[in-house]
């Protein structure tokens, strides 16, 4: 008997890019429900138990990191993977994020394939840890 796939939520503003990863994130397999704005992702968040999100950190309606501070204290999110990503890395604090946050923290210049390993890294430690 197989498991039903990870069920990721992808909280993406700008259209293109949020298709292309919801292409990729799919293909590889995972069911991917997607958000343009953290206050579309806590809705769903709150009425669907995801098993890890990805966030983008510059949002139309607050950061990234405003979001994940909410998503955190949702039932069921505490132990969640999170993975934050820029295409302005060099504006964050990488470290800072990872110990507040406990998110990892990427650039959204990574392929689509380094985007899927790197999911699939995230959920199966995740899955170990539990």
């Amino acid at each position: 008997m197989t498991s039903p796939p990870d069920h990721i939520l992808l909280l993406e503003d700008d259209p293109k890019f949020r298709a292309v990863t919801e292409f990729a994130l799919s293909k590889a397999g995972f069911r991917v429900a997607t958000a343009t704005g953290a206050a579309q992702a806590l809705l769903l968040a709150q009425h669907e138990q995801f098993d890890l999100v990805l966030s983008d950190y510059y949002l139309p309606d607050y950061p990234g990191t405003d979001f994940i501070r909410l998503l955190r204290k949702l039932d069921g999110y505490q132990g969640v993977p999170v993975i934050l990503w820029s295409a302005r890395l060099w504006e964050l604090n990488e470290q800072r994020l990872r110990d507040e946050l406990l998110v990892l923290v990427i650039s959204k210049g990574c392929s689509m394939k380094k985007l899927v390993d790197t999911v699939s890294e995230c959920l199966a430690i995740a899955r170990c840890a539990r």
